[in-house]
């Protein structure tokens, strides 16, 4: 009888493009918390950090320069992360908070983690989770085999800590061993404990199982607080770095840094020892941008943590895998950490589920030709506040806006920086690219549904008074406010009415929906309603005109009251349109 190690293999072959592989390969995923662009050496980092290691890694494999996380916050880039979806389309698009105990990510998205465990894979999350803390949105029940660190968005970095932090009782919590306590040591620094426990992970799968494994190493470091091993301060001002310092911040934030470096080593080495490097995919990137506040340093960028300008969510990443990924290569073109998903199921030969729905796509073959996998595509940002901060990449071109209806375009060969003297928005040769690329993120927005959970009452509140149809006094779209006078819509006007000539009451029957357009329309026309929540509740096809700019229909009895979007199809393009049902 075949091993299950030799049928995954087999079926591994079939589906990849890579040559002379003969089994899947084991996959590590690093991913640092908070972590500036220029806070790596590989990213022509800056001159008072070092990270050895991990440059020697980047600098054997292929470097991305433009790689972006999916949200600019912890909670939702992790969420689009493994579930390969835009978290705002899934009602993640807010940190969970440390005290909800009961709510998570949708238990009916299927992260990538149980796509390698059905294939096969010994799995394994150490560290930082930060995506639900019931049983049922619990690291063990998404696909993880071995889980040991913090269901929580953060921790304080000494074990069995009394302090706070600043940071409150959630970063004082005890570290969790799969469903239950992990009894973890005294007094032990949290980066180096997690470092371990990564490499007994890949001493036991190797030891025990002839399975692949796919281990994320998910460090809360360089995360707050901050908090560094007075060792490491000084082995970055001693020979032979002998960097100096006059903050404070930035020496902690850079030891803490490195003894994430430290850790790599220790990982590569068991891989080595196990004779297991040269079949080992490693990819290393950041959740999302730096917190300059707070030590880091996104040079050349624009922006911090948080925002959609470029240090918000483009973030340092590299791919490692001896043989396979191009050594000494960097790859220029936009990628996602949405392309995770495709591209490391792909990678160990299993295929997306039935259904499931992502956004990114399956980069590899792209790395290994060095050709744009996306291009003419775009890759979305949003941040929700009281107005919307929102970042489109486009091939070479940026648009951002803080949702003020003000947009501005940049090109980032020439303007990394995004320096508002060299906007491009008024230029003419520029206008038909900014208003696609702003009418396709219109569209984008228009997929997001309520979020299902709020990181504060503040958060909740500030939602409910600027974005929601549920607030009574503001019931103008976000969408509408945010991108105004941009998006170039075609519905002119939408109307509803009774037979009987009343404003449209609710619930009613025989309700009719009119929608004027401002130019003529042929052809097959079809239209589907959305709710708030993002749901269809209403799917027309060939649906026929009245008159040549005009289409009229009988709108569902159960549509309740509320906000709708109306989207319409036909030979001259598609439409978007909120309406209000009262």
């Amino acid at each position: 009888m075949l091993s299950k190690k030799l049928l995954l293999s087999l079926c591994f072959i079939s589906f990849s493009f890579l040559t002379g592989l003969s089994q899947a390969p084991n996959i590590i995923f690093i991913l640092t918390d908070d972590l500036g662009y220029a806070d790596v050496g590989f990213n022509n980092g800056a001159p008072d950090i070092a990270t050895p290691n991990l440059d020697n890694l980047a600098n054997n494999g292929t470097i991305f320069s433009s790689a972006y996380a999916v949200h600019p916050f912890c909670g939702p880039s992790r969420a689009g992360l493994l579930t390969g979806r835009y978290p705002h389309e899934i009602g993640a698009q807010f940190n969970l908070n440390d005290n909800e105990y009961n709510l998570g990510v949708d238990a009916n998205e299927t992260f990538f983690s149980t796509v390698l465990k059905n294939a096969n894979y010994n799995t394994a999350l150490i560290g930082k989770w930060h995506l639900g803390q019931s049983s049922t949105h619990s690291p063990n029940a998404r696909g993880f085999d071995y889980f040991y660190g913090m269901l929580t968005g953060g921790h304080n970095y000494w074990t069995n800590s009394t302090a706070d932090g600043g940071f409150g009782g959630a970063y004082n919590r005890p570290l969790r061993k799969n469903t239950g306590l992990a009894n973890e040591p005294s007094n032990v620094y949290l980066t180096d404990l997690f470092t371990d426990e990564g490499v007994a992970f890949i001493q036991n799968a190797e030891t025990n199982d002839s399975d692949p494994f796919f281990l994320f190493m998910s460090y809360n470091a360089p995360h707050t607080p901050l908090t560094a091993l007075d060792s490491d301060k000084n082995a970055l001002t001693n020979a032979p770095y002998n960097f100096t310092y006059t903050d404070n911040n930035r020496h902690t934030y850079a030891a803490m840094v490195y003894s994430v470096d430290r850790g790599i080593k220790k990982i590569v080495d068991a891989l080595t020892a196990n004779g297991e490097l040269n079949n080992t995919l490693i990819v290393f990137m950041s959740d999302n941008g730096g917190r300059i506040d707070r030590g880091a340093d996104n040079t050349p960028l624009r922006g911090v943590k948080g925002d959609t300008y470029e240090g918000g969510f483009r973030v340092p990443m590299f791919m490692y895998w001896p043989g396979q990924v191009p050594a000494g290569a960097t790859f220029d073109y936009p990628v996602s950490a949405l392309d995770l998903y495709p591209t490391l199921v792909n990678l160990s030969g299993a295929s997306l589920p039935n259904g499931k729905q992502v956004d990114g796509k399956n980069i590899m073959p792209n790395v290994i030709t060095g050709t744009n996998p996306r291009a003419g595509e775009s890759i979305y940002s949003i941040r929700h506040r009281a107005i919307n901060n929102v970042g489109i990449r486009r091939d070479n071109l940026k648009a951002f806006t803080q949702g003020n209806g003000r947009w501005y375009l940049f090109d980032l060969t020439t303007n990394i920086s995004e320096n508002n003297a060299q906007d491009l928005s008024n230029d003419p040769a520029y206008q038909d690219i900014l208003e696609e690329m702003i009418n396709d993120a219109y569209q984008w927005s228009l997929t997001h549904i309520e979020p299902e959970f709020f990181d504060s009452t503040g958060a909740e509140s500030t939602w409910y008074n600027n974005h929601s149809s549920n607030n009574p006094v503001n019931t103008t779209p976000w969408q509408d406010i945010t991108f105004d006078g941009y998006t170039t819509l075609s519905i002119e006007n939408i109307s509803m009415h009774t037979n009987s000539g009343y404003i449209y009451p609710n619930p009613v029957t025989n309700a009719a929906l009119t929608v004027q357009f401002s130019a003529p329309i042929s052809g097959n026309i079809s239209l589907v309603i959305y709710d708030a929540h993002g749901r269809p509740v209403q799917i027309e096809s060939n649906v026929s005109n009245t008159s040549s700019t005009k289409i009229e229909l009988n709108i569902n009895p159960n549509i309740a009251q509320g906000q709708y979007f109306l989207r319409v199809k036909s030979a001259e393009g598609m439409f978007s349109k909120a309406f209000i049902v009262k």
